[in-house]
């Protein structure tokens, strides 16, 4: 079966602009058929595409090409090239030289994106099968390494239309402006899938700076428009917020991350524009709304319900996924002990720390961080995995440490009291401005506060069908022994210097099959003991925990 990849559209509405200049949904149609048809027959492939409009463009294309759109979850070469790395026939579509000169670097092979112009025009729009894969995302990577998740074209349109239901239509005269790079799940459903396929149209600038959001205003009314919705982050709103009044605004929605009701309240007032705060996932997409000036509780879209199974992980149930979606929240189900329309978010599940037999919230201690008078931005974390304390790091120009050392004794419990406090410019956040933690630890340690931490043991496997070992071994469907991934693991530490001595805990959680890649990653702490998983895709296959000793 295939769906459109334009819909809601009439063949002479507007989609978008370009250089000033309306580009039609038809227009849209041929421009997408002539640049498809150019590209290079590849299976992947990386959009850098830095304006709204060719990103769309390169985006469709791709698709229509039968392409998926790799989106990394920074724009770090290292990230770059693990894509490469794992990807190995994908290039780049760019539409800057920036962007070309960060292909080359990385070594990839470059499809240039621009309007033709003159491609005439095509109707009805070109059909996608629901089956196809579109993209390959990851995750922010803002408590560890990233995660991969593979999307296809039956998700993006159920997911549009449960978005589109939620949401109600965009006004005739309204335009769809978005803060978040389309790299993102956030900023490619709301600005790339959502004008494609429920009829909004992308006003072709990306705000950043706080002063940006008047002049987006302004380019919109340039060009026939005086009514907006905006997709942003909270963080991005408290300066655009702060910069002052902006008129034309009639909804603003936020995500990402919780948002502050006084935030949401002081909106409201000064720019006369009601907000709606998002809740969802790059697994799963949008999947809630809320207004927070009203509601303490999120409502899921058309086709989403909320449960907890059995081992108390709260899930999304979608009917347009294919399978439940794990959340990285604790909820409270608010209609039914099974499942429920309604939740309420308790706080992140990697988010509860334990000290000395005493309970904190990460976001709760960052909160508090945060309201001390002086302190501009802050984050506090564990600086390694084996941490026994607590670290912040600070934006606070006008205090010393001691001041702030004094002011947080006395609002935070000694077990969670952060050491060191790390002073820096700014927090390093990712393009959904959440504070990596990878980010942070390497920021730390370059101010010279923390140690390095150990890197991880990487090794890949792959045991053929003719091993021995399968003979007699699940006959007709034969699984790899334990013993031959944690012999692996042995192998692998013994390579670097260690020896096994006692295995702590194993658990294997899905068989592996002869011939599957495996990937295995290796912790040691500096305590003796090493940590290891061991994945096929993003499917994990075993974990578990060793104590080491050095080879001597």
């Amino acid at each position: 079966m295939n769906a459109p990849l334009v819909a809601g559209h009439a063949p002479t509405s507007i989609l978008t602009w370009v250089e000033g200049r309306p580009v039609t949904a038809a227009q849209f149609c041929a421009e997408v058929r002539e640049m498809a048809a150019a590209l290079p027959s590849s299976r992947h492939v990386l959009n850098f595409c830095e304006d709204g409009p060719r990103f769309m463009l390169a985006t469709a294309a791709a698709w229509l090409r039968g392409q998926a759109i790799l989106l990394p979850p920074d724009r770090l070469v290292r990230s770059v090239l693990r894509l490469q790395r794992d990807f190995p026939d994908a290039y780049a579509l760019c539409d800057t030289p920036e962007a070309e000169r960060m292909a080359r670097d990385c070594g990839l092979s470059i499809a240039r994106v621009d309007f033709a112009g003159d491609a005439g025009e095509a109707w009805p729009p070109p059909e996608l099968p629901l089956d196809l894969e579109v993209a390959c995302l990851h995750t922010s990577g803002s408590t560890g390494e990233p995660s991969r998740h593979r999307k296809y074209w039956r998700e993006f349109t159920g997911g549009a239309g449960a978005l589109s239901h939620a949401l109600g239509p965009l006004p005739a005269d309204g335009v769809v402006i978005g803060t978040v790079a389309p790299q993102h799940m956030y900023g490619l459903e709301t600005t790339i899938v959502f004008p494609l396929l429920c009829g909004a149209r992308l006003l072709p600038t990306r705000p950043a700076l706080p002063g940006d959001i008047a002049g987006a205003m302004k380019m919109a009314r340039s060009l026939g428009v005086h009514r907006a919705w905006l997709f942003t982050t909270p963080l991005q709103l408290r300066a655009f917020v702060a910069a002052g009044e902006v008129k034309g605004l009639a909804r603003v929605f936020s995500a990402t991350m919780p948002i502050d009701i006084a935030l949401a309240r002081q909106v409201e007032q000064d720019w006369d524009a009601r907000i709606e705060e998002i809740y969802g996932c790059t697994e799963g997409g949008t999947l809630a709304s809320r207004r927070p000036t009203e509601e303490d509780f999120f409502t899921a879209f058309d086709g989403v319900e909320f449960t907890i199974d059995e081992r108390g992980r709260a899930l999304a149930l979608c009917t347009y996924l294919p399978a439940p979606v794990p959340l990285g929240d604790r909820i409270e189900l608010l209609d039914a002990p099974t499942t429920s329309k309604r939740i309420r978010l308790l706080g992140r599940e990697d988010d509860l720390v334990k000290i000395g037999g005493k309970r904190a919230s990460l976001a709760g201690l960052t909160a508090t961080l945060k309201a001390v008078p002086g302190v501009v931005d802050g984050a506090i974390f564990f600086p390694a995995d084996d941490a026994k304390r607590l670290c912040a790091m600070v934006v606070a120009p006008g205090l010393s440490p001691a001041d702030l050392q004094r002011a947080l004794a006395a609002l935070i419990d000694p077990a969670f009291l952060p050491r060191p406090l790390v002073f820096v410019d700014a927090i390093p956040r990712n393009a959904t401005n959440k504070a990596s933690l990878p980010m942070l630890r390497e920021l730390a340690v370059s101010h010279g506060r923390l140690r390095p931490e150990a890197a991880p043991i990487c090794v890949t496997a792959s045991f053929a069908s003719s091993d021995p070992v399968f003979a007699g071994h699940f006959p007709g469907r034969p699984v790899v022994p334990g013993v031959l991934l944690i012999e692996r693991v042995e192998a692998a530490l013994a390579a670097n210097g260690r020896r096994v001595a006692e295995l702590t805990a194993v658990k294997f959680h899905t068989p592996a099959a002869p011939g599957e890649r495996l990937d295995f990653r290796i912790v040691c702490t500096s305590e003796g003991e090493a940590r290891f998983e061991v994945e096929c895709g993003t499917t994990r296959i075993a974990s578990g925990a060793c104590k080491v000793v050095p080879i001597e």
